[in-house]
């Protein structure tokens, strides 16, 4: 197949970005809009008695309230749906939405209403819950518990036993772009413009809600600033409201979130406590792991991620348990955050690895590789492929870790402390079925359509170049479109799956209209290439030629001649129901830290990552991609927690301000080495990478805090007053 110049080509949108000429849902109008903003509850449990607006009808531009007496009745398939009844179950959560002739005169108005409640006791977290933990149905996409083999008696027996609890705080996501909805009806259909990571998922809920027919139902999202998972499902509840105020109002209507919002309407990664329990043999080998989680969820909802799911394949052990609980809090509803379960689950895994490794006295990649699975398990199938033995190698090799004394605390920079830590990282390939069709035009200018979404990852291009190569034209003869439920039904945009689940929709279209192309030249009296067989003429650089090189002609004259009105095909590709392998990414992280021995203060300043992750469309975009979910980890290791006020059960650190997050100042030198990889046993070689990135990294942190400190930190965030008190057993 040709492959283009241009393999790490930057966003073909890149420019419109930069220039402000991308236009996001908030950034869009319409004739005759109205603002909607919301009145949240200041209670954490308890319902609405009353609602006194008289301040507000007062003010100008206002127009209308919508509360639980009010507002429009829907369907809840699944989803917390505000304003139906009077129940409060978290502080912020909406209770009146108010609707004016601009967001200014909304905001004042809102802020004007008076809510009166009956308060009821709250659980605010999860210390309170007073062992009322429960299974929930499942963890995120897989099984609540496992078990293989006997890991009690395995570990009453070991020789070797570590028993260690670890917690992750609460983390809210923050992309740069805040939620926004305008919701548009007209004559029984609806349009929707708003932030979603899924626009076919999002338009198939609001159909069930509110009793349409789908084909009545248009959802829009051509440009996204960002989502972590906050603008999946958690986003729903908001979505809704903007559409019930558009049609309580009789016009169109717009309700943008504020940041203090995004910290109760729209998820979180919820708050953990892990306990790990390894038993081994005296030279390392793993006889018996267990993890057990309890994470909080919210009063109406059951949310668990797959915490304890590496823990069920990552290692080769003959004895493994795991399991997940929650507890009822009066909280927001926690949802998927980056590397959902496998980011909070690695912290506290690969923590206990490395603890392991220091026990027996063995080097940490050592003890990895002594354990390598060399088939899934859990699953009793053999993996499609694993590249986890050669990313220990690249990634050890280019960090230097041959020379990393054993001795904690033996390492220094001038005053700092210096250590170096390192973690597995590991992934599920996910895939859904996905549509897309490629056209080509008179002009040899291609058109490729698939209804998924860009989050700001490179989606755009790397359809682009998936249609270009297969069709052998240049990357900027390519448009596409996307974003909107008029096209081809694509992916949503979470969990690692939407190039692993476009990506062969898209290159089966494109070989299909290659081919067709083809047929075309060999068949036509008038073109050079008249009379030779299919396999023996080829498209690249812009011409149909013959293999032979003796014969060409360009594409553009082929599709004006025989193909004016242009040419279209479409496909389909899903995944297999029964899969014969199973099918991860993996990688190895690698990370140097400065500690400041006085002020505690932890900066890392190097991490190194090799990822085997499938094949690689664009290096540049994939760096990119794993940087991004680099940077996360170390928010989550050293940054991150949302902090709530347990009498009041409020949330205390609501603005960028309060809580922290890495900045430019925090980035280390970044080395990222992306393997080789071919796996012939997924549709068109790719696995997902957005996940992988954040993997492991807030444990390599933690490994290298340790080996710089001597200290072990079990709980994150890992802030400086914890390097400063005493030092945990």
């Amino acid at each position: 197949m040709f492959m283009p110049d241009d393999l790490s080509a930057p966003r073909l949108e890149a420019g419109l970005k930069v220039t402000g000429a991308a236009r996001y849902a908030a950034d869009l109008r319409v004739e005759g809009l109205l603002h909607a903003a919301l009145v949240a509850a200041t209670i954490p449990s308890g319902r609405v008695l009353g609602v006194d607006a008289t301040r507000a009808r007062r003010l100008p531009g206002f127009i209308d309230i919508m509360t639980h007496e009010n507002a429009p009745r829907v369907a809840r398939p699944g989803f917390l749906i505000p304003l139906q009844d009077p129940r409060v179950h978290f502080a912020g959560q909406p209770v009146a939405l108010v609707v004016a002739g601009t967001p200014h005169q909304a905001a004042l108005a809102a802020a004007a209403v008076e809510v009166c409640y009956e308060e009821w006791a709250a659980v605010t977290s999860i210390g309170q819950s007073h062992g009322t933990a429960f299974a929930p149905a499942t963890a995120g996409l897989v099984a609540t518990d496992s078990r293989r083999g006997d890991p009690e008696r395995a570990i009453a027996e070991a020789e070797q036993v570590l028993v260690r609890r670890y917690t992750t705080a609460a983390n809210n996501h923050h992309p740069i772009e805040p939620h926004s909805v305008m919701a548009c009806w007209d004559q029984g259909r609806l349009t929707v413009r708003t932030t979603t990571q899924a626009v076919f998922a999002h338009r198939n809920a609001i159909a069930a809600c509110f009793g349409l027919p789908v084909e009545r139902v248009r959802v829009v999202c051509e440009y996204l600033g960002g989502g972590f998972g906050t603008k999946g499902g958690a986003w729903f509840s908001g979505l809704t409201l903007g559409i019930m105020a558009a049609r309580h109002a009789g016009r169109p209507v717009k309700l943008e979130l504020t940041r203090a919002q995004m910290f109760t309407m729209v998820g979180r990664r919820q708050e953990t406590i892990q306990q790990v329990k390894l038993a081994a043999t005296r030279q390392g080998r793993l006889t018996a792991i267990r993890q057990d989680t309890v994470a909080q969820t919210s009063t109406y909802a059951d949310y668990a991620d797959p915490t304890g799911t590496l823990a069920r394949l990552l290692y080769a052990c003959p004895n493994v348990a795991t399991s997940h609980r929650l507890v009822r809090v009066n909280a927001p509803q926690p949802n998927p955050m980056r590397a959902p379960g496998e980011g909070p689950g690695s912290f506290a895994l690969e923590s206990a690895l490395d603890e392991l490794a220091e026990a027996l006295g063995i080097d940490p990649v050592e003890l990895r590789c002594r354990n390598f699975a060399d088939h899934d398990q859990h699953a009793g199938l053999p993996w499609s492929s694993n590249g986890l033995l050669a990313c220990y190698r690249a990634g050890a090799d280019a960090f230097g870790w041959a020379r990393r004394p054993r001795a904690c605390a033996s390492l220094r920079a001038g005053r700092h402390l210096l250590g170096w830590g390192m973690a597995s990282a590991c992934y599920p390939v996910y895939r859904m079925a996905s549509e897309a069709d490629v056209r080509i035009h008179r002009d040899a200018s291609i058109l490729v359509r698939c209804g998924t979404q860009d989050m700001g990852t490179g989606t755009i291009t790397v359809l682009g170049q998936l249609a270009a190569a297969a069709l052998g034209v240049r990357l900027t003869s390519v448009r596409v479109e996307i974003g909107d439920t008029l096209l081809p039904e694509g992916p949503y945009s979470g969990g690692s799956h939407a190039t692993a689940s476009f990506a062969p929709a898209v290159e089966e279209a494109a070989l299909s209209l290659r081919q067709h192309l083809i047929g075309l030249a060999v068949a036509d009296p008038l073109s050079p290439l008249y009379g030779l067989a299919a396999n023996e003429v080829a498209i690249a650089d812009g011409y149909v030629k013959s293999i032979a090189g003796n014969r060409s002609e360009p594409l553009a004259e082929l599709a004006a001649r025989l193909a004016p009105d242009g040419l279209v095909a479409s496909a389909r590709a899903a995944p297999d129901p029964k899969p014969r392998h199973s099918s991860y990414g993996f990688g190895a992280v690698f990370a140097e830290v400065r500690v400041d021995p006085e002020l505690g203060e932890v900066r890392v300043a190097r991490l190194t990552a090799a990822y085997a992750a499938g094949r690689i469309l664009n290096p540049l975009l994939a760096r990119s991609q794993f940087v991004g979910g680099l940077v996360g980890g170390i928010g989550m290791a050293l940054h991150e927690a949302t902090l709530m006020d347990e009498r009041l059960g409020r949330i205390l650190d609501d603005s960028l301000s309060g809580y922290l997050i890495p900045t430019h100042a925090d980035m280390p030198c970044f080395d990222i080495h992306l393997l080789e990889e071919v796996d012939p046993h997924l549709a068109s070689g790719v696995k997902g990478i957005g996940m992988l990135g954040t993997v492991g990294t807030a444990a390599a942190i933690a490994n290298a805090v340790f080996h710089a400190t001597g200290r072990r930190l079990r709980d994150l965030p890992m802030r400086p007053e914890h390097l400063l008190g005493p030092a945990a057993p």
